[in-house]
């Protein structure tokens, strides 16, 4: 595959965290209940105190990061320096990914759905990311 076919993909993926994120932010906004099927814990997590940061819900940061991370990796298809700053920003994200889904299953011992979605695609991302840079040094 060609290496900028793999910058296409953390795109497509990066599009996936941010509808769900997005999806999560007009929620909360309308203030609408998520169905919740699978892991039943949604409401917990999604109204708890770990919910918010500096007064904006997760879900507003997380849409802008994807934003972010898309803008980056268009840009790392054409401009090496734009692939080092993909790689700063998804390693922010895992980092945070990893510390939410702690929150979830050791603090409040309740899961939402979307949320690990989320953090989960966004510890794939930066594994998919790292792999390319590996890749890059061969």
């Amino acid at each position: 595959m060609h290496h900028k076919h793999k910058y296409d993909i953390i795109v497509i993926l990066a599009v996936v965290g941010f509808g769900i994120s997005l999806y999560l932010a007009i929620t909360h906004y309308l203030g609408l209940s998520v169905p919740c099927d699978l892991t039943h814990g949604c409401e917990v997590v999604l109204n708890s105190r770990y919910a918010t940061l500096f007064g904006l819900p997760l879900s507003v940061w997380g849409s802008a990061y994807f934003v972010s991370v898309i803008i980056s990796a268009l840009l790392a298809n054409h401009y090496q320096v734009w692939r080092k700053i993909l790689t700063i920003i998804l390693s922010f994200g895992a980092l945070s990914a990893l510390i939410l889904l702690s929150i979830q299953f050791f603090v409040l011992k309740k899961v939402c759905q979307y949320c690990l979605a989320v953090d989960l695609t966004n510890i794939l991302l930066f594994i998919f990311d790292i792999n390319i840079e590996r890749k890059d040094f061969h």
